[in-house]
């Protein structure tokens, strides 16, 4: 019976030994797949890290990029602006320009209105000292010889413009005899 117990130890010892195998094996292949899963964890991490980075690095340049053009933009605008002012300036002054010249049509048409009626009341009374030089050549007998001396002529022979000095002044509209 020895032989058999010396068996049944073995036996049990060796199933011990299976069961501590089999139970080691399974707690090795847990930590395999658990440092499998923190190795996954550590590269998507570290993916992340290097993305985030590139990220970082990209929008560090866009904000360069855009700070660039925002100075260009301030000076362009500050630019157009001084342009702006300038050509608002220069058109106040041709508005300044156009109202003078306005008045200085104003005033020459209403010169120019004075003259044609100073030159229309001219052309009248050239009008009328025909027509009395005529009445009087008519009245005069057909010899030739004028009826008024002729010392009297060069002192109605006055200027026809009134800015002229002369004694003489027109007939106020009589008939001549």
């Amino acid at each position: 019976m020895a032989a058999r117990t010396n068996t049944t130890r073995a036996r049990r010892a060796l199933s011990r030994g299976a069961k501590v195998a089999k139970v080691a094996s399974k707690q090795l292949n847990q930590l395999k797949v658990t440092v499998k899963g923190l190795k996954n964890r550590l590269l998507q991490e570290a993916r992340r890290r290097q993305v985030d980075v590139k990220v970082m690095a990209a929008a560090r340049k866009a904000r360069q990029a855009v700070n660039q053009q925002v100075t260009k933009l301030r000076a362009e605008g500050r630019k157009l602006a001084g342009e702006l002012k300038a050509t608002f300036d220069k058109v106040k002054s041709h508005e300044r320009a156009w109202r003078d010249a306005q008045s200085q049509v104003k005033a020459l048409n209403a010169q120019l209105k004075r003259k044609d009626q100073e030159l229309a009341r001219k052309n009248a009374e050239i009008e009328l000292l025909s027509k009395e030089l005529e009445a009087r050549q008519a009245a005069t007998p057909s010899g030739g010889a004028p009826a008024v001396p002729a010392a009297d002529e060069p002192e109605r022979q006055g200027p026809l413009f009134p800015s002229e000095p002369s004694g003489w002044t027109p007939p106020s509209g009589r008939s001549s005899d």
